[in-house]
């Protein structure tokens, strides 16, 4: 459920520290740890009651077409807006309602929450059929004072009739009209089950995810008029039938139509103190191995430049695993840049400023080729840029160190050129294979240490604490403090940015006032996740029967699960643990094809001591 964050020592992004340049020297300890994952919760609706959380949401009423000329009247009635076993159910019917044939729901937290820069979730189920259209979207909460477009639209998921397509789209004003990013298209396989949408915002870019995996990345800095994506905005969840869009051939046999969420979620970057005089760790981190997006491609001959087409293979499972491109065509030498007209790449990777990095990979080609290897920003400058003539099926290992500028402040990606170029032997059009493998890109630098800031910070909000709260269910705060006679103002419309100032001599007090209060959470939340059985929803396969995606319902005030896996029912036979973090579900990679599995999930906090507490195993589920 929802949670407000108070901090009575003044914080910044970690990101912003990071990204702004400081630089990690005179470090009084350090530790060899993976790089820690950078956000934290900051607000959730996980539907576990049996009624909408009208503290969270709006319900809407009204049969105007939402500006597209839609079907539906939006009603606040039970059978159009359930909340039961653990999910929300917004239901569209065929039912006439105020010169309306159809009735359905949407809702908002429009006044009541809204947030600037984070990410995004919700785990969602979509109906599928013709005329529907479902989505999970934000507007800017200045809309009532600016109108729409100038207000900003980022479009985190959109569905229209029965194909397994969803959409990410933004829309802004542009010299007083509607400009849009006209909406990249993802198939996600079977739309009718479970799936996370997400979105990844920053003041840089807005990346569009389907479970986890990046598939569109939007920079929003690239018009000067884009400012509405630096403001905060609302979220909503609707289902409308009919529109401009998917038109108006409704398919009835199929309405009901209901879309299931399981959770909204809100994260944003974990805070460190300005001041901050605590440990520091040496954090190594592969960009690539973290990636958390897929191998893209570009070939220009499908968009009638220069000739190049072909196909892209992952060489396996990890990222870092690279692919192998075959191109049926390598294309024509058409001058500048037209090694560029066949492409592999991973856009947007994770980045630590003023650090030095490795980079590497293998390179093989089955003919002479020339090729360019490039590390870019965001302008398509390179970073690291460098030809590279390879001889036919005799391997190249390629290695580069490059220092990343303290004030660099753009996106960085991996990209490889491969089309015909003016250097190139072979001749125009003819085919190539070029193989792409063990591709990393290293660092190891120093930050602050993730455990004892999280022992500094209070996850619960009081009585005592000396804020003006106007009822709007916010959880940011605007905070100073002068030599202890710091005061709180907290009377947003549900921000949960942290925005703060803070004399040093206030910092020894503060913490230790803080260390107690959250030992107490931890102790509490202990008990309540020791009396907790975790319940697993589905156990499924992947395609290929080597990996199976477990996935569970949460338990209030677990920080992790652990999975046990098996072929043996008593998980006496090649038993493995599987710790997670506190998501929801986990896949679990390496298994055996064609054999039986048996599976099992608990919950666990970590206590003030430093120890864990662990519920009931849940009931043992099967996949094959």
């Amino acid at each position: 459920m929802r949670k407000n964050f108070t901090k009575s020592v003044a914080y910044v992004s970690v990101f912003a520290m990071l990204v702004s340049g400081i630089t990690f020297s005179n470090v009084s300890t350090k530790k060899n740890v993976s790089a820690d994952e950078s956000y934290q919760l900051v607000w959730s609706d996980e539907f576990d009651g049996d009624a909408l959380n009208r503290d969270y949401w709006n319900v809407e009423v009204n049969g105007d077409g939402g500006g597209n000329n839609e079907l539906q009247y939006y009603l606040d009635r039970k059978e159009n807006i359930n909340v039961s076993n653990g999910t929300l159910k917004i239901t569209a019917l065929k039912k006439p309602y105020g010169g309306k044939q159809y009735t359905s729901g949407r809702i908002t937290t429009q006044g009541k929450y809204s947030f600037r820069y984070g990410k995004i979730e919700a785990r969602i189920k979509l109906p599928s059929l013709s005329g529907i259209w479902p989505a999970f979207w934000m507007l800017g909460e200045n809309i009532k004072t600016v109108g729409w477009p100038a207000c900003g639209e980022m479009d985190i998921m959109e569905a229209i009739n029965e194909n397994n397509n969803v959409y990410a789209n933004l829309h802004w004003q542009y010299n007083g009209n509607n400009a849009d990013t006209s909406g990249r298209a993802k198939n996600v396989g079977d739309r009718t089950d479970w799936h996370i949408y997400g979105m990844e915002w920053d003041e840089n870019t807005a990346k569009f995810m389907v479970d986890g995996k990046v598939y569109e990345t939007y920079n929003i800095t690239s018009d000067a008029q884009m400012e509405e994506f630096r403001k905060k905005q609302f979220i909503i969840l609707n289902v409308a039938v009919g529109g401009k869009w998917p038109g108006y051939t409704i398919d009835d046999t199929k309405i009901p139509a209901t879309m299931e969420v399981d959770y909204v979620r809100v994260y944003q970057k974990k805070a460190i103190p300005v001041n901050y005089d605590g440990p520091w760790i040496e954090v190594t981190e592969d960009s690539v191995d973290a990636y958390t997006g897929d191998w893209s491609s570009w070939f220009g001959g499908n968009n009638g430049w220069q000739g190049s087409k072909g196909t892209i293979t992952p060489n396996g499972e990890r990222i870092s695993d690279g692919v192998t491109v075959n191109l049926s065509t390598v294309g024509t030498d058409v001058g500048n840049d037209s090694e560029w007209g066949a492409q592999a790449q991973l856009l947007n990777l994770h980045f630590y400023t003023g650090s030095k990095y490795t980079y590497k990979c293998t390179l093989l080609s089955n003919v002479n080729k020339r090729i360019f290897v490039k590390i870019a920003d965001d302008a398509e400058d390179a970073i690291v840029g460098e030809w590279i003539n390879l001889q036919a099926n005799v391997p190249y290992n390629f290695s580069k160190d490059f220092n990343l500028d303290a004030d660099f402040d753009g996106t960085i990606s991996i990209k490889f050129g491969l089309g015909k170029n003016g250097g190139d032997t072979i001749a125009d059009n003819s085919s190539a294979t070029i193989k792409i493998s063990d591709v990393s890109l290293i660092t190891t630098t120093s930050i602050p240490d993730p455990e004892y800031l999280k022992s500094q910070e209070t996850t619960t909000v009081s009585n005592s604490n000396t804020t003006n709260n106007n009822g709007q269910g916010t959880s940011g705060n605007e905070t100073t403090g002068n030599n202890g006679q710091g005061t709180s103002n907290n009377n947003g419309a549900g921000s949960s940015e942290v925005s703060t100032t803070a004399d040093r001599n206030n910092t020894t007090t503060a913490v230790a006032t803080q260390t107690t209060s959250a030992d107490d959470a931890a102790n509490q939340a202990a008990a309540k996740v020791k009396k907790a059985k975790v319940k697993i929803k589905k156990v499924s396969r992947a395609k290929n029967g080597k990996k199976a995606k477990v996935t569970y319902k949460k338990v209030t005030g677990a920080t992790g699960y652990e999975i046990r896996i098996s072929t043996s029912k008593k998980f006496t036979k090649k038993a493995t643990a599987k710790s997670t973090s506190s998501k929801t579900s986990k896949t679990i990679k390496k298994l055996k094809a064609g054999t039986k599995y048996y599976v099992k999930v608990r919950a666990f906090v970590k206590k003030a001591d430093g120890t864990k507490s662990y519920s009931k195993w849940s009931k043992v589920k099967t996949v094959k």
